[in-house]
């Protein structure tokens, strides 16, 4: 029996993670007007997102979800004959409508697989289930490594018992983001008739450079300070994972980080350094990727995301 894990393009984990453990990455689309970018976390076109797609047309940007029709003809083309048994982790259903889709679009495919199955001379049943990770994007790149881990230990676990170890895990799992451009948030959120970040607080920000951080925790997110300049903020937010280390109560060893540009412009501050130094001496693995397209068109280029999974 064979077990698959299929997760949406805007998880942040580096894109070797993806290909050495054979995750599927579903796209999500982002559109520019006429012109369509599909994101498969390739690095360089990523790059190129940041460079030239966000200065120009970030603000206009709409991303959309997979279909329900788009969904089923990727498991049914390419999925349903590759595995036996699905685990699809969706970011938190109440940011996007691919756990809705997925859910769907995983009726369509449990009533039609069978013919593909016989047609490729594969015997048995096809089992698909959809988690709501209730996270975003380094969020679910936490999850999605321990899933990984899980399957590794316990080569037997089955598909339900998979799900159900996730939906238990997910709940321990906080990220965090920090966007670099409050006026960005601003017109972005203005445009879609989200008033959450106001007028007087992203001149403020500007003015001070006062940076939001944002926890994100089981689908709801909400700001959990305010710091003067972008690196006080990552300062802030690294320490945190440091204190989690130190206390040892984290429970998965794993700290993910994302940077809407390349990773490396964050490796000369200082917090950095303790983080690398500190999780190398606990035995803690520290992922870093490019933010994926989908928060880099929420959060604005520059922005900063970390993830850990710890009793509170």
């Amino acid at each position: 029996m064979t077990i698959g894990l299929v997760v949406d393009s805007a998880c942040d984990l580096p894109r070797d993670f993806f290909h050495d453990h054979g995750i599927e990455i579903m796209p999500i689309s982002l559109h520019f007007g006429n012109e369509r970018f599909v994101d498969l976390r390739d690095p360089e076109a990523t790059l190129n997102f940041y460079k030239d797609y966000i200065p120009e047309h970030g603000l206009k940007a709409e991303t959309e979800a997979f279909t329900v029709e788009e969904i089923s003809r990727l498991f049914l083309d390419q999925l349903v004959t590759r595995y036996d048994r699905v685990l699809v982790c969706a970011i938190a259903g109440t940011r996007s409508q691919i756990f809705h889709n997925a859910t769907q679009a995983s009726f369509r495919i449990l009533k039609e697989y069978h013919r593909r199955r016989e047609a490729s001379g594969l015997k048995g049943n096809f089992m698909l289930r959809v988690v709501d990770t209730g996270q975003l994007f380094t969020g679910e790149g936490v999850l999605v490594w321990e899933l990984v881990h899980q399957l590794a230990q316990h080569p037997e676990m089955g598909l339900e018992r998979l799900r159900q170890f996730a939906e238990r895990f997910k709940r321990q799992v906080y990220t965090y983001a920090i966007p670099r451009d409050l006026q960005y948030i601003r017109e972005r959120g203005r445009q879609r008739g989200d008033r959450s970040v106001g007028w007087l607080q992203s001149q403020l920000g500007g003015l001070l450079d006062v940076k939001p951080i944002v926890e994100a925790h089981v689908g709801e997110t909400h700001p959990i300070g305010k710091v003067r300049h972008f690196e006080a903020a990552v300062d802030q937010v690294m320490s945190r994972a440091i204190e989690r280390i130190d206390r040892g109560n984290l429970v998965a060893p794993v700290v993910v980080l994302s940077y809407a540009g390349e990773i490396r412009e964050l490796h000369h501050l200082e917090a950095y350094r303790r983080l690398r130094l500190r999780a190398d001496e606990a035995q803690v693995k520290l992922l870093e990727s490019m933010m994926s397209t989908t928060a880099g068109v929420y959060l604005g280029a520059g922005s900063f995301s970390l993830a850990y999974a710890a009793d509170r």
